[in-house]
């Protein structure tokens, strides 16, 4: 019965335009746009869907197979965002950055603002001050295939880049979005996250 309903209400959203999934430690979000819709699993079908949006948890609902589809939407031409935050809430965030890029998030930093990179990059953050770092930050390797667009005590904590012909976010500090923890100013940073992995 949970899984009809489930179907029903993506369908509802999907035929008024919903276009990106979110799934994985979604509870704490609140997605304000109408074009996000929280999941348990992939669906069976992406067609139509142009970004997922992966939220780490302790523990990973995503299989090898999972993995495999995720990064095969990507290079057709979908957006990925890649959500992780201190350990324990890096699983699903490790599967895919170790997939695809062989690294996987590190450390444990304070800051609570974020710095932005002196160079235009993939994100329009220019208009953005003060961008919250969120509540237990974690870095991720520098990669030759991803830009830094802001940084945590000299090291990386959201980056970009193409992946076939698609496009990819990691973002080591995804409790901003909390309900609790939102602002404008997140929501203009999740606004311009949306539309470079969704263009």
């Amino acid at each position: 019965m949970r899984l009809i309903l489930s179907l029903t209400i993506f369908s509802i959203h999907f035929i008024y335009g919903q276009n990106t999934i979110a799934l994985g430690n979604t509870a704490p979000i609140c997605f304000k746009s109408e074009s996000i819709i929280s999941v348990d699993s992939i669906p069976n079908n992406l067609v139509g869907i142009d970004a997922i949006i992966v939220l780490s948890n302790s523990t990973s609902s995503l299989d090898k197979t999972d993995i495999e589809r995720i990064n095969q939407f990507v290079r057709s031409g979908g957006g990925l965002y890649i959500g992780a935050e201190n350990w324990p809430m890096q699983a699903e965030g490790k599967q895919l950055t170790e997939y695809i890029y062989n690294k996987s998030h590190f450390g444990t930093y304070k800051s609570q603002i974020a710095e932005k990179t002196s160079q235009q990059n993939n994100l329009s953050l220019k208009e953005i001050d003060s961008i919250p770092s969120g509540s237990s930050i974690v870095a991720f390797p520098m990669d030759y295939r991803l830009k830094v667009e802001l940084w945590i005590e000299n090291q990386p904590l959201i980056l970009s880049g193409k992946h076939g012909k698609g496009r990819i976010v990691i973002d080591g500090g995804y409790s901003r979005f909390y309900c609790n923890q939102r602002t404008a100013t997140t929501d203009l940073l999740l606004k311009e996250i949306l539309n470079y992995i969704t263009d």
